[in-house]
Order: C-alpha cells, then sequence, then structure tokens
C-alpha cells in the first residue's frame, strides 16, 4: 500500500511539474502582417509562451482555435472581414478561453470588457504588459 501510494505521489508530482513547464500556447489574431510576425517573434522569445497559430482575418479562425486549443488568444479590434467585438463574442460563446484584445482603439474597451475580453490592452504599450496579462490569463483559466 505504501509502495502505491508514492507511486500516485510521484504521478501526481510529474503532473505538476509538467504543468509548470508547459509554455502557455498562444493564438494570434491581427490582420497587420508585419506587427503580427513582430509579436509572434517577441511571445516566442518568452521561455515560457509558444504561439501555436496565427490568423489575419474571422473566417475560419474559430476552426483553427479548435484544433490548435491555445490557453490564450490575442485579438484585434479590425479585421477585413469583420468586427473583434463581435469574433469575441463567438469565441466565448464556444469556448473558454481568455481573449486579450490588443488594438489602437481606445474607445471600444468598455465594450470589450462587457463582451467578455479578459483584457483590453493598446498597441503601444509596454510588452511588459503584455507578457504579464498573458501569464495572468492562462492561470486565471486554468482547469476551468
Amino acid at each position: 500500500m505504501a509502495t502505491m501510494m508514492i507511486r500516485m505521489g510521484g504521478v501526481i508530482q510529474l503532473i505538476i511539474n509538467e504543468t509548470k513547464n508547459t509554455p502557455k500556447k498562444i493564438f494570434v489574431i491581427d490582420d497587420n502582417r508585419f506587427f503580427l510576425e513582430s509579436l509572434v517573434f517577441l511571445l516566442n522569445r518568452q521561455n515560457d509562451m509558444n504561439v501555436v497559430g496565427t490568423h489575419d482575418r474571422v473566417q475560419d479562425v474559430l476552426e483553427r482555435i479548435e484544433v490548435v486549443k491555445p490557453d490564450v488568444i490575442i485579438l484585434d479590434m479590425r479585421l477585413p472581414d469583420g468586427d473583434g467585438i463581435t469574433l469575441l463574442q463567438e469565441i466565448k460563446s464556444n469556448f473558454d478561453i481568455p481573449v486579450i484584445m490588443l488594438t489602437m482603439y481606445e474607445e471600444y474597451k468598455e465594450q470589450a470588457i462587457k463582451a467578455g475580453a479578459f483584457a483590453y490592452l493598446i498597441k503601444g504599450e509596454g510588452l511588459d504588459r503584455l507578457y504579464q496579462l498573458i501569464r495572468k490569463a492562462s492561470k486565471a483559466f486554468v482547469n476551468s
């Protein structure tokens, strides 16, 4: 019985360690290719973050999110074929994944938060703030 308890404890410990060391999976949606590629580069330089997918429009994005199962989504407000608020609502109705709005438009903050955004960040704010929000969002939604 003691051996079994040690094994169970070892398995539990292994699962906890694996969870701590697994990078947060991030999906980024933005139509500005230069900004998108730059952001992906910067996020992937963080030891605890891994961009698992990107998309530049509303069309087909839910299917891509379903495939990669990210821990956090970063979403721009304006996309060529739709708006971020509507897409945010669709994401929130289909997935239990925190969405961080990252945009140039300050005027949509209240609307985005009401629609379920985890956070609203203006492009141009410090990268450290974005990193902090990603870490906070992924912790808040663990096992939810």
